[in-house]
């Protein structure tokens, strides 16, 4: 009977695996619409006001009254990616992203700025790997599964909508530095459907949105280097999960995100620059929070003062998770007919690696400069 159980567990995971999308927990789309919404328009500002400082010993020129860019700007993009290492995937190509992002400065010490953002993934864990499969109310494996053998398509698309309320202040009327309330709302699409998913949580099948979450950011972004050739930013910030949902556990204490931003301008129109953070995620899979190291490097150029084109490298993984991707498969109900009727993954943090090309319009103060 063991047999017969642990075989028709073999059958009816594997058809599982093939016949639903499995969740994606890697999460550089964080690091990308951060990036974004907050980072890249806060050094825009930082950047131009720093320009204004005159060298010692040379005569004082004018400098205008630090501020903000007034009334509108935006940006719109469109996207395509290709996912790096051993994924496990038939083919390296992801679906194609855009970004939009309108902001709008009542003065020159407040604007506000909106944007939805596209970053699209295939994480490392899924379709790699054996596993083994667990019969619910045993202690020990009856069998083991190889997920190359699924075949499942794990490819995700996070969709972002974040709102950013940016404040330029002046520590001692000589360091600027621009504190940015921001709002992240984002959902997903896991193998091409939405992110529902059974998935096993303390031993118990439990359906949950696996990249579904709202997080609340209180970031303060300050200059640290600025020469003709090169700029830098330090940003850091408090970070609170405002819907703690399937396996997040009470209480839910603030988190700190950190985040540097260097870049080297070859010219007026081509800039390289690199992004190290630590990012801080709370998924609903997630019993405790993840930290999340992540890098993001690239080189922009602008054909035109509006159209541009930016090639992204970008890449991300857990810290403070001993393993990476499914780590088993539980079965949690066997049919009379002694197939297994409900089997499950467990979960693990992942990490994904991605080369992104984004063809875009807008105004100069969103993009890098």
């Amino acid at each position: 009977m063991k047999f017969k159980i642990s075989s028709a567990l073999w059958v009816c995971v594997l058809g599982a695996l093939v016949s639903q999308p499995l969740p994606a927990l890697a999460d550089d789309a964080l690091a990308r619409a951060t990036n974004s919404s907050i980072i890249i328009p806060a050094n825009a500002e930082l950047r131009a006001i720093m320009a204004q400082a005159v060298p010692v010993g040379t005569p004082e020129k004018p400098i205008r009254a630090p501020g903000l860019p007034t009334g509108f700007t935006y940006t719109l993009d469109a996207s395509i990616a290709y996912s790096e290492g051993k994924t496990g995937a038939a083919h390296n190509s992801l679906p194609g992203g855009m970004d939009a992002v309108i902001g709008y400065g009542f003065n020159s010490h407040n604007r506000l700025q909106a944007g939805y953002y596209q970053v699209q993934e295939y994480p490392f864990g899924f379709n790699t790997g054996t596993v083994p499969v667990f019969l619910q109310g045993l202690g020990a494996p009856i069998g083991t599964q190889n997920l190359a053998l699924a075949g499942t398509d794990v490819t995700t698309k996070d969709k972002l909508f974040t709102v950013s309320d940016q404040n330029l202040f002046l520590i001692a009327h000589k360091l600027p530095i621009i504190i940015s309330p921001t709002y992240i709302v984002r959902a997903a699409n896991v193998g091409g459907t939405g992110d529902s998913q059974v998935i096993e949580i303390n031993g118990f099948p439990q359906t949950v949105h696996l990249r579904s979450d709202q997080t609340y950011l209180l970031p303060v972004t300050l200059p640290f280097l600025s020469t003709p050739r090169m700029f830098g930013t330090v940003t850091a910030a408090g970070e609170w999960n405002v819907n703690l949902n399937g396996a997040n556990a009470a209480p839910n204490k603030m988190q700190i995100f950190e985040l540097a931003y260097v870049e080297y301008r070859f010219s007026k129109k081509t800039t390289l620059f690199i992004q190290p953070s630590r990012l801080v995620d709370y998924l609903p899979p997630d019993p405790y929070p993840e930290y999340i190291p992540t890098m993001i490097w690239g080189i922009s150029h602008k054909f035109t003062k509006s159209t541009f084109v930016q090639v992204l490298a970008e890449t991300g993984t857990p810290s403070n998770r001993q393993t990476l991707g499914i780590t088993s498969l539980t079965c949690l109900q066997i049919a009379p007919n002694g197939q297994c009727a409900t089997a499950v993954p467990s979960l693990s943090g992942l990490r994904a690696t991605q080369v992104q090309v984004q063809f875009g319009i807008g105004s100069p103060s969103v993009i890098p400069l």
